[in-house]
């Protein structure tokens, strides 16, 4: 049978990128439902988005199509396509970045309540919150109480609302563990970035108030700072079995040093990557790219453009998966549904809500069959990702990835300017979360100035 190669140029609009497929005539393209929860499917049956051959890529994944058993005709179907949100479920597990929930709903009413993450910025959002505040207040008191009966009478005040804030993350972070089904994440204070030590002294007290509640190691995470601190802390916690998810990536380097270390995810960040490179135009983007690599301000990103946040999480998810298989990449601070769909195959993708709505109200053919193709016996084919195994088996990179980082100073120096300035400010940010919590713990507990 013969089979014909076909360009394909759908547009950004529909989550697409220039491809070439090869499609097989007479083949109908079938989609497979995913056995996942998703929170709607849309009533009434949506457009075919990519009914012509030219148009065959779709949701920035690759379809393939294979040939039909048989040439018999398989009348339109009456069942309505699913949602993005199905497609790309299917192919990453999509983590919702709140902890805000609607009145009465809990993390298993909500779209994609596979994990959660307690942080300080989260949990600043919660007190801000008078409806979010109600919602806690309960874990919040609890740890104050607990504080107050475990703590010795002489520690100083400050040293016990460092200790409540610590308690009141972890009573919030076994409530998200009994309504999600995977692991809940938990911040170490960034106050400690650049001391491993107390880093490591932090995780530990975090671990026996976890064991204390009946949450299980093997459900939570770390949250540390990709500091050179951090990942040589991330190195001593992960061969005692306790998992960290290294935070505040955004260059290749940190990534490898994670990685080097044990960590068990690496989270990048897409958008934070791309706006510094808008900013500063004249930076080289790929140090092993052309010279040509630098100098090109980025406009919108669409079909075929350089990305430099997903381009981070292709190359760190193409490495990690080669080397360090043990360790899953998070891709975070995603602006856009076609952000999260260009990286379709990354282990984690984490959105807003408002994103996740998007995507599920934006449909996709998945069980539609439009009645113009041949046969019932038609081979059911999946929408494949982006970012898979194989092609991280086939990616190759240079001796100085591979060769290890061995001191602080060549860590720095190989973060190059944007790694560098994006953890500095973003690490600065997070200190000043932890700052802005302590006077709710103070006042709750009635300890005045400290």
């Amino acid at each position: 049978m013969k089979t014909m190669r076909v360009s394909r140029n759908h547009t950004m609009a529909h989550g697409c990128h220039n491809r070439a497929t090869t499609l097989v005539p007479g083949a109908r393209v079938k989609m497979v439902m995913m056995g996942k929860r998703v929170s709607k499917v849309p009533k009434v049956a949506p457009r075919w988005p990519c009914l012509y051959p030219q148009q065959g890529h779709l949701l920035g994944a690759t379809v393939k199509a294979k040939a039909a058993a048989s040439p018999s005709y398989d009348a339109p179907s009456n069942v309505s396509g699913g949602s993005q949100l199905e497609s790309l479920c299917k192919l990453s597990e999509v983590v919702r970045n709140s902890v805000v929930l609607e009145d009465g709903e809990s993390f298993r009413d909500a779209s994609c309540s596979s994990a959660a993450a307690v942080t300080s910025r989260i949990l600043l959002k919660v007190l801000r919150n008078p409806v979010g505040l109600r919602q806690y207040e309960q874990p919040i008191e609890s740890a104050l109480a607990y504080i107050e009966q475990t703590q010795p009478k002489e520690k100083d005040s400050l040293g016990l609302v460092h200790c409540s804030l610590d308690k009141a993350m972890v009573n919030l972070g076994s409530l998200l563990a009994e309504q999600v089904d995977g692991r809940v994440s938990t911040e170490v204070d960034a106050r400690f970035a650049n001391d491993s030590a107390k880093i490591v002294e932090q995780v530990n007290y975090l671990s026996k108030l976890y064991e204390e509640v009946g949450v299980k190691p093997d459900r939570i995470l770390y949250r540390i700072p990709a500091t050179w601190a951090g990942i040589q802390a991330c190195r001593e916690l992960e061969s005692r079995g306790i998992q960290c998810l290294m935070t505040l990536v955004c260059s290749f380097t940190q990534c490898i040093a994670a990685a080097e270390a044990g960590a068990s995810v690496v989270q990048l960040y897409v958008g934070r990557v791309r706006d510094w490179y808008r900013k500063n135009p004249n930076a080289i983007r790929n140090p092993d790219g052309p010279r040509e690599d630098s100098g090109g301000v980025l406009g919108e990103v669409g079909a075929g453009a350089m990305d430099p946040g997903r381009d981070l999480v292709a190359k760190c998810y193409n490495y990690v998966h080669k080397h360090h298989p043990g360790t899953k990449i998070m891709a975070g601070d995603i602006r856009t549904k076609e952000d999260a769909l260009a990286i379709s195959g990354c282990d984690y993708i984490v959105m807003p809500p408002h994103l996740i709505s998007q995507l599920d109200a934006s449909p996709s053919v998945l069980g539609y069959n439009d009645g113009l193709r041949a046969s019932s016996d038609d081979e059911y084919v999946d929408l494949l990702p982006e970012l898979t195994l194989e092609g991280a088996s086939r990616a190759e990179f240079s001796d100085r990835y591979t060769g290890g980082i061995k001191d602080e100073a060549t860590f720095r120096v190989q973060m190059g300017e944007c790694g560098r300035s994006l953890l500095d400010s973003s690490l600065q940010r997070y200190k000043d979360s932890f700052e802005q919590l302590e006077p709710y713990f103070t006042k709750i507990a009635g300890m005045g100035n400290v």
